[in-house]
């Protein structure tokens, strides 16, 4: 499984190659419509250089302001949306909350940190994965909750993928983040019916904590 300092030239690549691609949609509906590039430079008051460098995916100063604009000159209409494709680079906070977690509960399990899900082709992994005699158990860390319902929705459609039998959210001990559990108090009751100290309990026990919980470290 490729680590996250990997992922990023993986992913130069692949930005590189949709470059190209792109490009070769541009020049394709150009054609298509009997242009040529210099009526596109013209359109977008740029030079015939920089149209060219665009249609074969060289144009390294390209944006995507630059590419709707080609876009729109020759009929056709950019979207761009990004997608989960695995857990980024983890900051020090996230992982001393994951340390922290395992100096709580002890040894009683196996750890697998950026642990995979079992999805052809699905690059998220859960922040860690631990496994016992009786249960396994997936951890979220969260180091600051943005909008609490958004990112616990998101890490319970990932449980789901994964097949997780038990979901953990970890959550740093911060006013800010108490505050906005507080807010969405009456949804996570059902979502995360258990709480820091019975979940702590059961981990420490290297029991099946019975249900997902929110645990604040």
């Amino acid at each position: 499984m490729p680590n996250r300092a990997s992922r990023i030239p993986e992913a130069e690549i692949a930005g590189r190659r949709l470059q190209s691609e792109l490009g070769a949609e541009l020049r394709d509906a150009r054609l298509a419509r009997g242009l040529r590039q210099a009526d596109i430079s013209r359109a977008l008051h740029t030079s015939r250089f920089h149209v060219s460098r665009t249609e074969r995916g060289v144009g390294g100063g390209v944006g995507l302001a630059d590419l709707a604009r080609h876009a729109a000159a020759v009929g056709l209409r950019l979207h761009a949306r990004f997608y989960p494709a695995g857990a980024g680079l983890r900051d020090a906070a996230q992982l001393d909350l994951l340390r922290r977690l395992r100096a709580r509960i002890g040894d009683r399990w196996t750890w697998q940190l950026e642990a995979p899900l079992s999805i052809p082709g699905d690059l998220r992994a859960f922040d860690a994965l631990l496994v016992g005699p009786g249960a396994t158990v997936a951890v979220e860390a969260i180091t600051r909750l943005r909008d609490a319902q958004a990112q616990l929705r998101e890490a319970n459609r990932k449980k789901r993928d994964g097949g997780a039998p038990r979901l953990v959210i970890l959550v740093r001990a911060s006013h800010h983040n108490r505050a906005a559990l507080a807010s969405a108090a009456d949804v996570l009751a059902t979502a995360f019916p258990l709480g820091t100290r019975a979940t702590l309990a059961a981990l420490a026990s290297g029991e099946d904590p019975g249900d997902d919980g929110i645990v604040l470290l």
